[in-house]
């Protein structure tokens, strides 16, 4: 004999909702990644600091003199030093603005990634202009060969002033993009209390003074106001880096929005 169905069976099941996925549990934040992180921003600044005395000690004529081209011989090795530090810097920092995008993408997403974008972009642009002594070499060559008549030589220079352009053109264009990736890395910081509102208004005023430097410095070429944009960038990793090395030993790290 068939056994009627049960009408309340459907009613003594538990009700099954669905209102989305069932979040995932966070990851705990890699200390390790967080250590190495904080060492390459703090170990940026250092060699990019390094890198201006180098300037200072060896007394280096500015990139853009016509020094740098006739004295070459002379300087070659100070100018050699100063660049592989100031290559070594950039990537450092392009390393530390990994870790910094990984940290803060878990309360504010959006400004980490395009401020991450932003600041790779910039210096990456800024690398490609770090080893100038390879295209002033071979023209300091030609420039201090005996056989080089007046004509040759005011030529010379010509060309060397010319490629000298290009490689500010993309120094200005690095400093003027990276600012701009540490005013979003800012303000994602204000969101995140491993880093903390006080760290992310310092970050966002330093990208800005990164920027107006980098934009006096397109409207007028040449300007000092550029160094200020790359003390900017500087100063940034050093206490950002600072910040992130000190938060990789801390017993508990809130990333929480």
């Amino acid at each position: 004999m068939a056994v009627p169905s049960n009408p309340n069976t459907q009613a003594e099941r538990p009700a099954q909702t669905h209102d989305g996925p069932a979040p995932h549990s966070r990851r705990p934040p890699d200390r390790q990644l967080i250590l190495w992180g904080g060492t390459a921003g703090i170990g940026g600044a250092v060699l990019l600091i390094a890198s201006a005395v180098v300037v200072g000690v060896m007394g280096l004529p500015d990139a853009s003199d016509v020094e740098t081209l006739t004295d070459f011989a002379d300087i070659e090795s100070g100018r050699v030093a100063e660049h592989f530090l100031y290559l070594g810097a950039l990537m450092l920092f392009a390393l530390h603005v990994a870790v910094l995008q990984r940290l803060l993408s878990t309360t504010h997403a959006a400004a980490a990634l395009f401020g991450a974008v932003f600041a790779w972009f910039g210096l990456v642009i800024m690398a490609a202009s770090s080893v100038l002594h390879v295209s002033t070499s071979p023209l300091a060559d030609l420039y201090n060969a005996p056989d080089t008549t007046p004509e040759d030589l005011r030529a010379i220079e010509y060309a060397w002033h010319g490629t000298q352009s290009v490689f500010d053109t993309m120094l200005t264009t690095g400093a003027l993009l990276v600012p701009i990736g540490i005013v979003l890395f800012g303000v994602a910081m204000q969101k995140t209390p491993a880093f903390g509102p006080r760290l992310g208004m310092v970050s966002i005023g330093l990208g800005v003074i990164g920027i107006i430097g980098a934009a006096i410095a397109v409207i007028d070429p040449g300007s000092m106001f550029l160094a200020a944009g790359v003390l900017a960038i500087t100063v940034f990793h050093l206490a950002a880096g600072w910040r992130t090395r000190v938060m990789g030993s801390e017993n508990s790290i809130d990333l929480s929005s």
